[in-house]
This record gives structure tokens, C-alpha cells and sequence, in this order.
């Protein structure tokens, strides 16, 4: 249990770092990648769950492609905002707070309900459809800013 957890933090450093890069250069892309790594990751986990090697990728993959999420959501949404960016830039915050409500209820019936590896496969059906989110929110493009004319000195 301690290489898995020291595994998903040093993951979680790394991702944050990396998602940082890959967002600068297509913070699209990056959400689409990432969500579909956490979905392999979750996936692997009932599927290859009894080899401990494949534990820890999971564990890694979970780590590095969850946290770097995290800086491609905030640039994303700041650079689609236009005006509103300071206001928009505390939205992925709360997005992350409501899907961590959302998870721990669909998490706890998914248990109620078929045990620990349905909250596995629950997470991983999740994280599918989070894939056809940033899908589809990647052919969204910033709105143009109207800038107002230079005022012009009358003689």
C-alpha cells in the first residue's frame, strides 16, 4: 500500500508540472488526452486488478493524467471566457467540488450495489462520458473581444 500511495503522489506532482506544459501548447487536446488516460486507468483496474504491477501503472496513469487535467481545465475556461476571465477562473474549482460530491454519491451506490469493483467501473463510465465533454467543448472558441476605437484629436 505504501508504493501505491508514494506512486500516486509522486504522479500527482509530475501530472500538475506536465499539465502545465501540454496546456500551454493545446489545452484542448490535453483535456481530451487526459480523460481518456484517467478512463484506461479506471478501466484497468477490473480488468487487470489482481496483478500488482498493473495496479501500480493504474495507479501512476490515475495520478499523471488526473492532476494533469487540473491546469489545461483552469486555462481553458480563462481563455474562453474573454472579460468574464476573473470571474470564470473560480469555476473549475467549484466544478471539481460538485464532481467530488456527484462521485462520493455515485460511488457509495455503486457499493451499496455491487460492491467495491462496480465503484471502479461506475468511476470509469464516468470518466467515458468526461471524454465526450472535452470532445465536444474543444470546438468551442473564444469570443472575439470588440475593442473600442482610439479617440481622434479634433483641431
Amino acid at each position: 500500500m505504501t508504493a501505491f500511495l508514494l506512486t500516486y503522489g509522486v504522479a500527482t506532482t509530475i501530472g500538475s508540472f506536465g499539465g502545465g506544459r501540454f496546456a500551454d501548447s493545446n489545452a484542448s487536446r490535453s483535456l481530451i488526452i487526459g480523460t481518456i488516460g484517467v478512463t484506461a486507468s479506471l478501466l484497468a483496474l477490473p480488468l487487470f486488478g489482481g496483478n500488482a504491477l498493473v495496479v501500480g501503472l493504474a495507479i501512476l496513469g490515475m495520478g499523471l493524467f488526473g492532476m494533469g487535467l487540473a491546469p489545461s481545465t483552469q486555462h481553458r475556461v480563462v481563455s474562453l471566457a474573454g472579460p468574464g476571465a476573473p470571474l470564470a477562473s473560480s469555476l473549475p474549482a467549484s466544478a471539481v467540488n460538485a464532481g467530488i460530491a456527484f462521485g462520493s454519491f455515485a460511488g457509495g451506490a455503486a457499493i451499496d450495489g455491487g460492491g467495491v469493483p462496480a465503484a471502479v467501473v461506475t468511476g470509469a463510465i464516468i470518466a467515458a462520458i468526461a471524454i465526450t465533454a472535452a470532445w465536444a467543448t474543444s470546438f468551442l472558441k473564444p469570443v472575439a473581444v470588440a475593442v473600442a476605437p482610439e479617440p481622434t484629436a479634433t483641431h
